[in-house]
């Protein structure tokens, strides 16, 4: 679908899907001939495959940003994440192909959700490196969304809810402890 009547919604937030794992909100930040970019809080920039795009929705009454009270300690540092820059692609292929060798979250919700590095680009097929384990060939077609990752976060123990690093010291500590 042509998303180029949304050009006057460039900077403003808008929610792709209705709910369910494909919802997104964020910041419209570009829209290329073939896919849409979303500058969201926690991904950062994710890069949306047109085709995939079931409904596009923006507020009829724009946001009111709500300003934080100062905190006690204003010289307390900020913790800021970063995310990567825009990447100005011509159209879907291109915006893949200057993703290779970087780490990236394909399908950021669903069951088919993968992240890994991007290795290869073949016509119509990605080739991700997940967990230095596997390689997983993606047909572009079923690719809904991208997401280029510069930091990533600490895994869960779904178990615990712990970070693995956090059950490891807590387990040494206990053991020096018990010595």
């Amino acid at each position: 679908m042509d998303f180029s009547f949304m050009q006057d919604s460039i900077g403003k937030t808008v929610q792709l899907e209705r709910g369910g794992p494909d919802r997104l909100v964020g910041k419209l930040v570009a829209i290329m001939p073939d896919c849409i970019a979303l500058e969201t809080p926690h991904e950062g920039v994710v890069y949306v495959h047109s085709r995939h795009i079931k409904t596009l929705s923006e507020p009829v009454i724009p946001e009111v940003q709500m300003v934080r009270p100062a905190v006690a300690d204003t010289n307390a540092p900020v913790p800021v994440e970063e995310h990567p820059p825009l990447i100005e692609a011509t159209n879907f292929e291109d915006l893949l192909s200057k993703l290779k060798h970087r780490l990236v979250r394909i399908n950021h919700g669903g069951p088919n959700a993968l992240q890994g590095v991007l290795i290869e680009l073949r016509p119509g097929v990605v080739t991700i490196l997940h967990e230095m384990r596997d390689y997983v060939h993606y047909p572009v077609y079923h690719i809904k969304s991208i997401t280029w990752i510069l930091n990533q976060r600490e895994k869960r123990d779904p178990g615990s809810g712990e970070a693995a690093g956090e059950r490891h010291d807590r387990h040494e500590r206990k053991e020096g402890r018990s010595k």
